[in-house]
């Protein structure tokens, strides 16, 4: 069987196009899914930070009033 010249090149451009565009979309796809995960990950350090954060605020503000109780009572006491 004969093939006409350049049908063959005409073949292998169309199959290298749908291959390049198979590859766009899966590039796509792998990208949306890392997106994905840097968000979630992103959010979730986010409110593991504000929880550590709260808990350090409420100790040092508890130590503040224990140093304001302290000294309130040793001025009561004549000291």
């Amino acid at each position: 069987m004969r093939v006409a010249p350049g049908t063959l090149d005409v073949a292998a451009r169309e199959r290298d196009e749908i291959w390049q565009a198979s590859m766009r979309r899966d590039q796509e796809r792998k990208r949306r899914a890392m997106d994905a995960e840097r968000y979630h990950w992103h959010t979730g350090q986010a409110q593991r930070l504000r929880e550590t954060m709260t808990k350090l605020i409420t100790q040092h503000e508890t130590q503040a009033r224990k140093i304001l109780e302290a000294r309130k009572l040793t001025e009561g006491s004549g000291a």
